[in-house]
């Protein structure tokens, strides 16, 4: 098949060679697959939603932040159609099964889970909050300079030291709370 000279296609496939991994790695992070929801779907709509968002500005630059809020949306739109779709009848209990390469989580999991993630919400708010947007920036995946264009930091340098010193915080502020020792 000839390559296509349509320019927003084009842009398309740039705006998906530079940010899918990350796409993708938002899909997964989100457990569509637990809701009945194909990721793939979902990632077909992202490309259509940024297709014709390109149609709509030609001249636009779409960044990372960008790219995640349309994959968000899109998410967002996905859990609500199947929150509204028929339901379909369970299958009859039975204690035995258990879908294959699926293990079931036990409530004590669960609720530790729970307790983790409210010790890291603890953890982040004790950290001053220069530091604190850079981290959850570079924790959702944004790159140095993308960090430093969001977070009003003057350089990615910059950017890389205040995430670089607020891991390490949070690390030790974990590792206080009993959450066991980090890979450095």
């Amino acid at each position: 098949m000839p390559p296509s000279r349509d320019p927003v296609h084009a842009r398309l496939e740039e705006l998906f060679r530079t940010y899918g991994a990350r796409v993708k790695g938002l899909l997964t992070t989100y457990g569509l697959d637990k809701h009945g929801i194909d990721p793939a779907d979902v990632e077909q709509e992202v490309r259509i939603r940024l297709w014709h968002a390109l149609e709509r500005d030609r001249s636009g630059a779409f960044h990372a932040s960008y790219v995640q809020r349309v994959v968000a949306s899109t998410v967002i739109d996905a859990m609500r159609r199947a929150q509204v779709r028929a339901a379909e009848p369970l299958p009859e209990e039975d204690d035995e099964a258990v879908e294959i390469g699926e293990t079931p989580v036990s409530p004590e999991r669960r609720a530790g889970d729970v307790e983790r993630m409210q010790g890291l919400e603890r953890c982040m708010a004790e950290i001053p909050e220069r530091r604190r947007l850079p981290i959850a920036l570079h924790l959702q995946g944004f790159s140095l300079q993308e960090i430093a264009d969001l977070a009003g930091i003057p350089s990615a340098e910059a950017a890389r030291k205040l995430v670089s010193r607020g891991l390490e915080e949070l690390k030790d502020r974990l590792r206080d709370l009993g959450y066991g020792d980090f890979e450095d």
